[in-house]
């Protein structure tokens, strides 16, 4: 959840604009601006805290930045203090409805929600997860029951339905990830010590990206140095691949 996170959300925000782009009046100059605004302070707040306040934390960032730069604030204003203090809040409500021109609110989570998915999202639900302090013999359902709750508000508004038929996929991926962990869990001795299969990944993003403080962009080389089992070589492997990929098509 560092600058990267915030960089890709934007990206993410700026197919959603294209994809609203011809409704009547719902691409304006304040709106692109509220969402670029709201896209790179959205998760400040987690320097401070990663727990559910985290949002909140972040709007005072964006006051305080604002209040001290001497910068005017933007039109939208005070609807981009609202999107990062109620972005994490994943309630049918604040995502738009089929024919609807979503708001600054309504695109920044559904960005957010698409950054979720794939193995993107399987690396991120455990970083914020653990960092919660979820054990791990509950991270699995924790993290189904987030996703499908995701997914279920992103389907139900059709505003974006091309953009969900590419991401179908990558939650397909990260709800596959985690059911396999699940099972894995309960089908050997010491799984917090297990360094093979899904729960050997995980354990091994609790030990060196939470506990070495290794970056996730580092994890694929730190993995072959240390020679580590071949499946989590593979998903650390392709997690630097999507970071890269992301970076370069920024």
């Amino acid at each position: 959840h560092d600058h990267a996170h915030h960089l890709r959300v934007w990206n993410l925000s700026k197919r959603l604009l294209q994809e609203i782009a011809d409704l009547p009046q719902a691409l304006t100059p304040a709106l692109v601006e509220g969402v670029l605004i709201a896209s790179l302070f959205h998760d400040l707040g987690m320097a401070q805290s990663a727990r559910e306040d985290h949002g909140r934390l972040g709007r005072e960032l964006c006051q305080s930045w604002f209040s001290e730069s001497g910068h005017h604030p933007p039109a939208e204003y005070e609807s981009i203090l609202e999107a990062i203090e109620w972005h994490d809040t994943k309630e049918a409500r604040i995502y738009p409805g089929a024919g609807t021109a979503p708001g600054i609110l309504g695109i920044l989570s559904v960005a957010d929600d698409l950054e979720a998915m794939g193995i993107i999202g399987i690396y991120r639900y455990a970083e914020i997860y653990l960092l919660r302090g979820i054990p791990l013999e509950l991270l699995a359902t924790r993290v189904l029951e987030n996703a499908e709750k995701r997914i279920r508000n992103l389907t139900s508004s059709g505003i974006f339905s091309r953009v969900m038929e590419e991401y179908q996929q990558q939650f397909e991926e990260l709800t596959g990830f985690y059911l396999k962990y699940k099972q894995q869990w309960v089908s050997v001795e010491k799984p917090e010590m297990v360094e093979e299969g899904q729960v050997g990944v995980i354990n091994y993003i609790r030990k060196r990206s939470l506990g070495a403080k290794v970056r996730p962009e580092d994890l694929s080389r730190n993995a072959r140095e240390e020679r580590t089992a071949p499946m989590i070589q593979e998903f650390c492997n392709k997690l630097t691949h999507e970071l890269d990929k992301e970076r370069r098509y920024s």
